[in-house]
């Protein structure tokens, strides 16, 4: 009695199911399979192989055998495409994938994710998916052809681990107009030649920037000669800040923390995610650092939320909670995980200098927890 159903239930139907599910139901009827044909939005990952006979196939026979059929027998536009595959690695099967997929211009939302090995080439082909909104990249290298104008429609960009240089990531950004989230993740191996530019040369080329999500190595990137206390253009437009794998006892990235903070007087929430090393001195130019410097025309007047995750007992973090606490009228919530490495009396002794800082906001709630 399946084939009677409405078209419309059968795609709501098969877009709830996983993937896995979705495409068990082509032996329940030919017109099951026919819907199963068209679902618009594809994510393959090791849950769709679970319980299957194709679970012992390799990943490359996987790409081969089935993810690569599944595509040429799909009738309708693919919208959403991701490829997420733990061990998979750079191979000539994702450049079939991509050039398969450049071929329809559809795919509004594009995920890859290589986990082991070198990091895989984007070709020409992938850059011609000028449908995108959305894209997720994982150790990829991203070198676009000459010709490339950037993703105009693109909203929301996850880079993680993609090997780049600044040039070609500042000159990507700027043919990005309509992005709002962006997240840059990165190491020494991955940003590959000269990165000189600034905060300010990189928020030029994010002028719509609502979601930013950095971790230290870029942040010690674009933290370059003499940082401003504040940006000279404010970044109105910014309302969630991530910052991960962060020390704030070194004092390039503690001026790196303020300054984005201190710039972005729309900021709603932030979440800081500490790295401080416990055999690393903390810096005297971060222990005095806001003593120093006049932070008293700051206002996080729009500032709801304030999570520090890892946090130490150093005079550089606590003195940053202070000045928060100091200038968020608005401020609801205060969540500080405790790092593991921190003792008991060290915790107390945060505790109650927490609680004596002063306030802007009566109803700001401090949780303060360990892991």
């Amino acid at each position: 009695m399946v084939h009677i159903l409405p078209s419309k239930l059968i795609h709501k139907i098969l877009g709830l199911l996983p993937m896995r599910v979705a495409f068990r139901t082509s032996i329940l009827s030919r017109n099951w399979r026919h819907h199963c044909a068209n679902i618009s939005e594809l994510q393959f990952d090791d849950e769709m192989f679970q319980g299957s006979a194709y679970n012992k196939l390799s990943i490359k026979r996987k790409l081969t055998q089935v993810i690569y059929p599944i595509l040429l027998l799909h009738r309708a536009p693919i919208l959403y495409f991701s490829l997420y595959f733990s061990e998979l690695s750079s191979c000539c099967q994702i450049d079939q994938i991509i050039l398969y997929l450049s071929k329809t211009s559809t795919v509004e939302s594009f995920t890859l994710f290589i986990e082991v090995g070198d990091a895989h080439k984007l070709l020409p082909s992938f850059f011609m998916l000028q449908q995108l909104t959305c894209l997720n990249l994982w150790n990829c290298a991203f070198q676009p052809p000459s010709t490339f104008c950037g993703f105009s429609r693109l909203t929301c960009l996850y880079f993680h681990y993609v090997t780049i240089t600044c040039e070609v990531l500042l000159r990507f950004l700027v043919n990005c107009p309509l992005l709002k989230e962006f997240t840059l993740i990165g190491d020494e191996k991955r940003f590959i030649g000269r990165w000189d530019s600034s905060f300010v040369e990189l928020f030029e080329c994010l002028p719509l920037i609502e979601c930013l999500h950095m971790d230290s190595y870029p942040v010690q990137c674009f933290a370059t000669g003499d940082m401003p206390q504040k940006l000279p253009t404010l970044v109105d437009s910014l309302t969630v800040l991530r910052l991960t794998d962060f020390c704030i006892a070194r004092e390039v990235e503690l001026r790196s923390a303020l300054l984005l903070v201190t710039s972005s007087p729309n900021i709603q929430e932030i979440v800081m995610e500490m790295n401080d090393n416990p055999n690393e001195a903390v810096s005297q130019n971060a222990m005095n650092l806001l003593d120093l410097q006049d932070y008293s025309n700051v206002n996080l007047d729009h500032l709801r939320q304030l999570e520090i995750l890892n946090m130490s007992n150093t005079k550089p973090g606590l003195d940053f909670v202070k000045l928060i606490l100091a200038k968020a009228p608005m401020l609801k919530k205060v969540r500080i995980v405790v790092d593991e490495e921190v003792d008991t009396s060290n915790e107390v002794q945060m505790l109650r200098d927490l609680v004596q800082y002063e306030r802007a906001s009566t109803k700001a709630k401090i949780v303060f927890t360990r892991p």
